[in-house]
């Protein structure tokens, strides 16, 4: 059985030094031996500078990096897109 971890809006929000040392010990146990998906607004040179420790972040960002599948979905900000097409539809109400 494999477990697939995921990150969604990843460092969308401050973390603070105990939370990206649990992180990095949660990713360094599943580097190179089970999946991680992570999602994000931003990519891996503002993770870097978003986390507290320079030497873990930077080790953090390797692991997440280095072997990545990067799947980059543009400029398209999807909830606005479908807030928007929401607020047209015949059903909308506020």
């Amino acid at each position: 059985m494999i477990f697939c971890c995921t990150l969604d809006d990843f460092l969308t929000v401050g973390i603070d030094p105990n939370a990206a040392s649990d992180l990095f010990s949660i990713l360094a146990n599943r580097d190179h031996r089970l999946p991680t998906i992570i999602v994000s607004q931003s990519g891996p040179a503002y993770w870097v500078e978003a986390l507290p420790d320079r030497i873990a972040a930077d080790s953090t960002v390797n692991r997440l990096a280095s072997q990545a599948r990067t799947l980059n979905l543009g400029e398209v900000d999807m909830r606005r897109r479908r807030s928007d097409e929401a607020k047209t539809a015949k059903d909308y109400w506020e």
